[in-house]
Order: C-alpha cells, then structure tokens, then sequence
C-alpha cells in the first residue's frame, strides 16, 4: 500500500500537467516548457521510487557479506551523490572528527545514509543545517545518527524510503529508531554491531 501511495501521487501530477497542456490552446513558449519540466522531474521521482522498489526487494532475498565498513567513506560517497541537492539548498552538513569501528556492508549502507541525508534536507530547517554523529553503546552496538533542525515531521512522511532502510539495518543486526518534537527537528538513528576482538581475529584471518 506504500508503494501504490508514493507511485500514485506523481502518476497523478502527469496526469493533471498532460491534460493542462492538451486543453489549453494558446500556452507559451516558457508556460510548455514549465509543464514538460514538471512532467520530467516527476517521472524522476517515479523511477527514484521504482529503483528504490527494487533495492527493497533484493534486499529482502539477499544476505550482505559483513565487514568491518568504513563509514567516514561510506558518507563521503553519499555526500559526492548528493552535491547537487546539497548546492541547490545551501546546506550546512556537520560531521565528526572520525567515526567508531563498525560491521555492516557499505553499499546497503551508503542507501540508508542517502535516505537519511535527502530527508533531512527536504524536510529540516532552510536552509538546513544537518548533523551526522556516532556512538558505542555498552550494549555492543553502535548508534549512528542524522539530526535536522526543522519543525519535526511525522515517521510517515518517508514512507517506502524508511520501510527500506529499516529492511537493511534488521539483515544488518541492528535497530533504527526516530525522534521528533515540534518545532525542534527530527533524529533518525540506526545501529550496528561494533567491531569487537573476536572479530577483528575474524578479519586478520582472512
């Protein structure tokens, strides 16, 4: 039901924008181009959706080869992905000197922080300005977070994307979780096992 909720909203858009095109006759130049605009970023969000669709349905069949990641690299990369977003809305992303040792599988976590990350930038303060931490637990887990400062926002509000992201972190051992209060922005956190002794032995052996 999530996923014909996020495809319909779009689908509807084109629809709406089409018979604008088709029953006014004396559109512009620039007025045809502002709809046929409209039309492709649209069809861009319904292929984001579609990919991400996918991703969900792999992982969901797939068991990720767990390693110790290196999440100062696994965030470069979706800073490098996100440039673009990150230019159009004057962000100011806050990370940390460095990052604790983890186990997980970078590429399925290089979507969560995507997800995270394109979130916080939509729905935070504007423009936003966007902290990204981490922390050992004594449970043995690591609890890394995203924190926006905008008006706090509803868990429903990221529909498909979040249902992905909690997907990946449950095969990755580990939990995620959601603050919010208005007025005073949102934190998205998941966690992970922290790299231990035992796995480190694991690791040299290999």
């Amino acid at each position: 039901s999530t996923v014909a909720h996020d495809l319909k909203e779009p689908l509807a858009v084109m629809i709406l924008t089409a018979n604008l095109i088709t029953k006014i006759p004396d559109l512009t130049g620039d007025e045809m181009k502002q709809y046929l605009g409209q039309i492709r970023s649209t069809a861009y969000q319904m292929n984001t959706i579609i990919s991400t669709m996918l991703l969900f349905a792999k992982v969901s069949k797939s068991e990720a080869p767990v390693e110790q990641v290196d999440m100062a690299q696994i965030v470069a990369n979706v800073l490098n992905r996100l440039c673009v977003m990150i230019k159009e809305y004057r962000a100011q992303i806050d990370l940390p000197a460095c990052w604790p040792a983890a186990i997980g599988y970078a590429p399925w976590l290089e979507e969560v922080w995507t997800n995270y990350l394109s979130n916080a930038l939509k729905h935070g303060s504007q423009p936003p300005q966007v902290e990204l931490g981490a922390s050992v637990q004594t449970d043995g887990l690591v609890r890394f977070w995203i924190r926006d400062h905008g008006p706090g926002i509803p868990v429903d509000v990221h529909g498909l994307g979040l249902s992905i992201v909690h997907r990946i972190i449950e095969k990755l051992n580990g939990q995620v979780g959601f603050e919010s209060e208005a007025g005073k922005g949102s934190l998205f956190f998941f966690t992970l096992p922290a790299e231990t002794m035992a796995t480190k032995k694991l690791f040299h052996a290999k």
